[in-house]
């Protein structure tokens, strides 16, 4: 019996759709115009995009939109910082990347470390007495 029309398709170990009847690897092999009904069968490359779920999809272009900034989410996504960390965390995992490795931090860092610092009071996730302790230990 096919999965229901809005029920999430199952993963392989990998997260790529997995087949419900046997568990192998799914891939496209149709697309189809809406307008004059051409249908086009051939095997597609699938790509580790495609296979997003919708709320990975919204906060890999809202990161797009973004350029990247933390800051910014936050302000369009309407979520607390660590919120915006810990999602982009999970979708990086999601998309096979390993943790980053801990650098040294760059001449830009404490800059961007204290206006992190910032937006997090500003969103009352710490208080006053937390930042202040916390820009302190910043050089």
């Amino acid at each position: 019996m096919p999965p229901e029309r809005d029920a999430p398709m199952p993963r392989d170990g990998d997260g790529a759709l997995a087949c419900p009847a046997c568990a192998g690897r799914l891939y496209p092999r149709e697309l189809a115009c809406a307008d004059c009904g051409l249908l086009v069968h051939t095997r597609y490359r699938a790509n580790e995009f495609v296979e997003l779920d919708d709320d990975d999809l919204h906060l890999l272009r809202i990161f797009i939109a973004c350029e990247g900034r933390i800051r910014d989410m936050v302000r369009a996504l309407g979520v607390s910082h660590p919120t915006v960390k810990t999602r982009l965390a999970a979708l990086r995992a999601t998309l096979g990347f390993e943790a980053p490795a801990a650098t040294p931090p760059s001449p830009a860092a404490p800059a961007q470390e204290r206006a992190d610092i910032l937006d997090r009071l500003e969103a009352g996730e710490i208080d006053f007495d937390a930042a202040m302790a916390q820009l302190k230990g910043q050089p």
